[in-house]
């Protein structure tokens, strides 16, 4: 109390007001009032609270309540797509597979057909004389064909049978676990094939009707695919060993045109279970309709959903409508009445078939945790009522000690307020004496967070800044030197990540690459590597951007592409492995780079080379039959990676013959400038390399003699973007 009364006779004292006695009564009558202030709208809000919350706590509530009802059933809604668009990538995923096999099953047996001197003569058990088992490769021809065979058909079946090497792979490989039929048919009406049972080994035995008079050119997946000359997709049908099937086919060709058809024969099993699997205690409905609107594959067993039924399209107006919007590829969420209950049926397109995928669940599980929601947020709502006036009462009864407390605390606080205030003020006013006077090593240790703070700073800098200038500059220096030496070893790391051993143990090719980058470290790489003692990757790519930032893009483009490139199991897969590289890119790509990138797969053996130019400078191409190099032209239309998402990358064949030479670039090289910041181009490009006289001259000599022509051309001008080059030789194939 004796602090009271000394700041109330401070408070009453006459004559001069210091700034002490100011601040105080300022202080003072601006906190009482703000505290009052504070008070009576803090009263006001607590009675204006609980009056509204009683008068709208309904209103409220309801709100609420409908709202997370809302929420709950969109997310609802939002997993029933999810789920059904999953299915439909998992089943699309699975036709896809079958698609890739089947073309790869076409294509040798094209090879065999029109290489036939490089394939022996080889003979396959025949199903008429031989005991066939699941798993074995056989040639089937019907009885009455069989007794009619012309030499020329005989020395075909013959040659033909060397299929059953990718045959046999494909089959047991990767449908061991299946039931499948793979099989071609020739039009001269015999066929090679293989069927595989789960990984059973038993004897195929067919019915004596088939075996006399089957006929595979009358089968409706043959002239399906040789009326469309492509990919089809047959109706569910009966296999000659009893099991259903639908079955994937295309033609494949020899010199003359079409030469049969091959086709992979796949068990409705295999789709069923991916349709049927992980169904909610059975409550959930999941079925495929094909391109005709028929229901062809169903965990219903009967009714309108059952497998086999084509009736969807004329039911009811509503369930009509959404059958046809599922035909016309579309996705979405709608509700249905089946059997005189109300279900959420959400439905995904399988684009590779022309065919869409639905799932139903019951409405009341749908909604049942919506309703759950809704409940709860009531019940909250009405604890919460209780809770607030038992709250407000409390408060009101502690009020009002609590507020003498505050008052007498606030009295006390305001005159230390104004005490400490004052007390920096005559620290700084002697300080500033002692300064004048000379001694310029004072320092003023004030510490009071506002202007009386900066202000004594100020004074400190006055002596103290040029020390302070010769530390900063010091420190500079000292960062610099550690910039320069970190981008030094960023410099050789990254030269150590590009291949630089050109000495192979190979005879087929000449390689050689070189990179300069424009800065310390560049966005541009290349890579090369034997996939396997036959085939050759190699990748040039520029990062968008320059320096450090495009140096890091570039190792993860670098890694992600070598990495999908050495799980590659044969050259037709280079346009899925780009596509997967780039959606690998797009993930997580903030920063919005991308990479230009032509990558190509040759085979040493033949010379066929397999490309994608995604958004890539054209490689330059040259023939030693013509002895010039000229621009490889794509009719294919890819982008950059890493900007776009499930975009499929187009893949390109060229044959190179023995002498050939591919040369690849970054935009370094065209787009280099000279003094008048004129650009190199590609028609210079093409007149340098095309006076090299190429035939006789080592890689290594082209690429240097293109670096030095863009050094002369640019006259001493600084180099503006990173310049990577890839020279390669073709010599020919090693066995030839």
């Amino acid at each position: 109390m004796s602090k009271l009364k000394t700041l109330l006779e401070i408070l009453n004292e006459r004559g001069k007001v210091d700034i002490r006695r100011r601040l105080l009564r300022l202080v003072l009558f601006g906190s009482i009032l703000t505290f009052a202030s504070l008070g009576l709208l803090t009263l006001i809000g607590m009675i204006s609270t609980w009056s509204a919350i009683n008068s709208r706590g309904a209103e409220l509530s309801e709100s609420a309540a409908d709202y997370a009802e809302h929420f709950a059933e969109d997310q609802a809604h939002a997993h029933m797509l999810s789920t059904a668009e999953g299915k439909a990538r998992l089943i699309r995923f699975e036709l896809q597979s079958t698609v890739s096999d089947l073309s790869y099953l076409a294509e040798q047996a094209r090879r065999i057909l029109i290489n036939p001197q490089d394939y022996p003569p080889r003979v396959l058990p025949e199903a008429h004389s031989s005991d066939i088992f699941t798993g074995e490769v056989y040639v089937f021809v019907n009885k009455d064909r069989l007794d009619n065979l012309t030499p020329e058909v005989e020395r075909e079946i013959a040659l033909l049978s060397n299929v059953a090497t990718p045959m046999d792979f494909i089959a047991n490989d990767f449908y061991s676990e299946y039931q499948a039929t793979l099989s071609v048919g020739s039009k001269y009406n015999y066929v090679v094939c293989v069927d595989v049972d789960r990984g059973k080994r038993e004897q195929t035995v067919y019915s004596e009707e088939i075996m006399n008079t089957y006929d595979i050119t009358a089968r409706p997946w043959y002239r399906d695919a040789i009326e469309a000359d492509g990919l089809v997709f047959s109706d569910f049908y009966a296999a000659p060993n009893g099991y259903p099937v639908i079955t994937c086919a295309m033609p494949f060709y020899d010199n003359d045109g079409i030469a049969g058809v091959v086709s992979i024969g796949c068990s409705l099993n295999s789709l069923y279970e991916l349709v049927v699997e992980n169904a909610d205690g059975g409550s959930d409905i999941g079925f495929v309709l094909d391109e005709k609107g028929r229901v062809i594959i169903s965990s219903q067993h009967e009714g309108l959903l059952k497998a086999g039924t084509d009736q969807i399209l004329s039911e009811d107006e509503h369930f009509g409508d959404v059958a046809k919007r599922m035909l016309a590829g579309e996705k979405g969420v709608e509700i249905v009445e089946l059997d005189g209950k109300e279900y959420f049926l959400a439905f995904a397109p399988i684009r590779v078939a022309g065919w869409s995928f639905a799932t139903m669940l019951e409405n009341d599980k749908v909604m049942m945790p919506a309703l759950e929601a809704r409940h709860n947020i009531e019940r909250q709502m009405d604890d919460f009522k209780s809770s607030f006036r038992n709250v407000f009462l409390v408060l009101m009864l502690l009020a009002v000690p609590a507020v003498i407390r505050l008052l007498y605390s606030l009295i006390k606080s305001s005159a230390e307020v104004s005490r400490n205030f004052v007390k920096p003020i005559e620290e700084l006013s002697n300080g500033v004496r002692e300064i004048a006077s000379g001694d310029f090593d004072k320092q003023l240790n004030i510490k009071t967070g506002d202007e009386i703070e900066h202000l004594a700073v100020c004074f400190n800098a006055m002596t103290g800044e040029l020390k302070k200038y010769m530390s900063n500059l010091t420190k500079v220096t000292a960062d610099k030197e550690r910039i320069a030496t970190e981008l030094d070893v960023a410099t050789e790391i990254q030269a150590s990540m590009l291949p630089r051993d050109f000495d192979f143990d190979q005879s087929e090719f000449e390689l050689y690459a070189t990179m300069h980058a424009a800065k310390e470290v560049g966005g541009d790489f290349y890579d090369f590597y034997l996939i396997d003692g036959d085939r050759l990757m190699i990748t040039i790519a520029d990062v968008s951007g320059k320096g450090v930032a495009a140096a890091l893009f570039m190792v993860i483009s670098k890694t992600i592409m070598k990495n999908f490139a050495m799980t590659m199991t044969s050259s037709n897969d280079l346009g899925a492995l780009v596509t997967c590289t780039n959606n690998q890119l797009c993930q997580n790509n903030d920063a919005m780079m991308f990479v230009t990138m032509f990558a190509a797969v040759i085979d040493l053996e033949t010379g066929r080379m397999t490309y994608v130019n995604g958004g890539h400078n054209p490689p330059l191409i040259y023939r030693a039959a013509t002895d010039r190099f000229e621009y490889l032209t794509s009719s294919a239309r890819n982008y950059a990676l890493g900007l776009m998402e499930d975009v499929d990358f187009e893949q390109e064949t060229l044959e190179l013959s023995a002498g050939d030479m591919i040369y690849l670039y970054t935009d370094g090289v065209t787009e280099a400038l000279n003094t008048q910041e004129e650009l190199y181009g590609e028609e210079r490009l093409e007149k340098c390399l095309n006076g090299l006289g190429a035939g006789n001259v080592p890689v290594e000599k082209i690429l240097e003699a293109v670096r030095l022509s863009i050094e002369k051309y640019a006259e001493g001008a600084e180099q503006s973007d990173d310049i990577t080059m890839i020279g390669l030789r073709y010599r020919g194939g090693g066995h030839d």
